[in-house]
């Protein structure tokens, strides 16, 4: 009888453990809990930490002169990927679990002054944590780095139940053309096997970049160094399951 009573008190505490992983497995900061307001002022420093929001450990968000916003803390530039280790989508936290998350660069369409005033959530990748964000202003790149946004702050915490996958998908390599290196990023809808291999114009494989079992969720990059190959076009293809996009590359040396 003891027995019974401790296998059924050890499968309580595993159900527990369980459930109590899942809920802090995803964390919204919602603006109604708070916020508060970042704002970088043109032509200052920006390896300092007063022109940086530092919103975790892993994401230092700033802006250089004449670039993009990037996340300092884990790149020195900003790229198409940029800010490294985040997604964002147009909407709110209430309704987090539901929207379209993509690269900065992607949901602005290269055009981050349209974001200015619209709701956005901005997904920390790494730490599974989603934050309302709206943009207060983004200077031009003659403006020096300005930029604003009122944010929610983690105060206003709330623990949410595990969210979709994000989307499949392959994005165009940054930068392109390029040499002799580029950057690949995607996204999985499915945790599985997933290959990205590189050919060349008429159709052979020249490289495997990917070869292996990747989590769903996450923002997986690659680069692809052509330093061996010669110039011309090249074709990048993602695969995992039954799914399957193909991006044109051009190596100009």
């Amino acid at each position: 009888m003891k027995g019974i009573f401790m296998k059924v008190q050890y499968s309580i505490l595993s159900a527990l453990v369980i459930v109590s992983h899942i809920l802090s497995a995803q964390t919204a900061w919602s603006s109604s809990n708070g916020t508060i307001t970042f704002s970088k002022a043109g032509s200052v420093d920006w390896t300092l930490a007063a022109n940086q929001d530092r919103i975790s450990d892993s994401v230092w968000i700033t802006r250089a002169s004449s670039q993009r916003i990037f996340n300092i803390r884990k790149e020195n530039v900003s790229s198409t990927n940029s800010p490294y280790g985040t997604l964002w989508a147009f909407g709110t936290t209430d309704s987090f679990a539901t929207l379209t998350y993509k690269t900065f660069t992607s949901l602005s369409v290269n055009d981050p002054q349209s974001l200015i005033g619209k709701n956005l959530v901005l997904q920390l990748v790494a730490e599974k944590i989603y934050i309302d964000v709206k943009f207060l202003t983004y200077g031009s790149s003659s403006s020096g780095g300005t930029f604003s946004y009122v944010r929610a702050v983690s105060s206003g915490v709330t623990s949410v139940k595990d969210i979709a996958p994000l989307s499949f998908g392959l994005e165009q390599n940054y930068p392109n053309p390029f040499n002799p290196a580029t950057t690949i990023g995607f996204t999985l809808q499915e945790s599985g096997k997933t290959t990205l291999k590189i050919y060349d114009a008429i159709g052979r494989e020249v490289v495997t970049l990917v070869e292996e079992v990747l989590e769903a969720g996450v923002y997986h990059q690659q680069i692809f160094d052509a330093s061996r190959f010669a110039s011309g076009v090249y074709f990048a293809r993602l695969v995992s399951g039954s799914k399957v996009q193909v991006k044109k590359l051009m190596l100009m040396k």
